[in-house]
């Protein structure tokens, strides 16, 4: 299994490139121990949002396989309070640029971040993320499913391995607990 620091998203950050940064500044990598630092714990939820998060990356950036900041707008079926929406959403924002009320306004009609994030969207089934390339037009369903992740032995361990074990076992093969809708 590879370890968290091993697992990246390569992200472009079109604003600071605007703003003249340097090259590490605007082309970059979020890997999956970085969004366990920003949560401040490892879960299913948290792995597996960043594991969606890679799988969307994929889907609408197949050329370059590089998430472009600002270029992908997400809606979500359920409320930011309820279970852990608000969690999840938070490493699609670090990820894609995506906010809601709280995202940049943007600089001469460029660089907009605010109200790409939607929460409680009624065209999107329960259980679905909705990925939607701005630029291309191309969206991507996705549903994430860990309660699939069986760790074996799990009544008689403490708690903290029981979860452990859970997250390596969904690392192991994301495919079994990510879908395309």
């Amino acid at each position: 299994m590879k370890e968290l620091s091993e697992l990246c998203i390569k992200i472009h950050e079109p604003f600071a490139e605007f703003l003249l940064a340097d090259q590490e500044e605007y082309k970059f990598s979020i890997s999956a121990l970085d969004v366990v630092r920003f949560a401040g714990h490892a879960c299913p939820s948290m792995i597996g949002a960043f594991l969606i998060s890679q799988r969307a990356v994929q889907e609408l950036f197949p050329d370059t396989n590089t998430c472009v900041r600002g270029q992908v707008a997400i809606e979500i079926p359920t409320s930011v309070e309820e279970g852990a929406t608000g969690p999840i959403s938070n490493v699609f924002s670090m990820i894609f640029g995506a906010w809601e009320k709280s995202g940049f306004g943007g600089l001469q009609g460029k660089f907009v971040r605010r109200n790409l994030l939607k929460y409680s969207s009624p065209n999107i089934p329960r259980g679905v993320f909705r990925f939607h390339n701005l630029q291309t037009g191309t969206y991507v369903d996705l549903t994430y499913d860990h309660s699939k992740a069986e760790v074996s032995g799990a009544a008689e361990m403490p708690f903290q391995k029981f979860w452990r074990l859970k997250i390596e076992t969904i690392l192991q093969n994301p495919e079994k607990y990510i879908q395309v809708k």
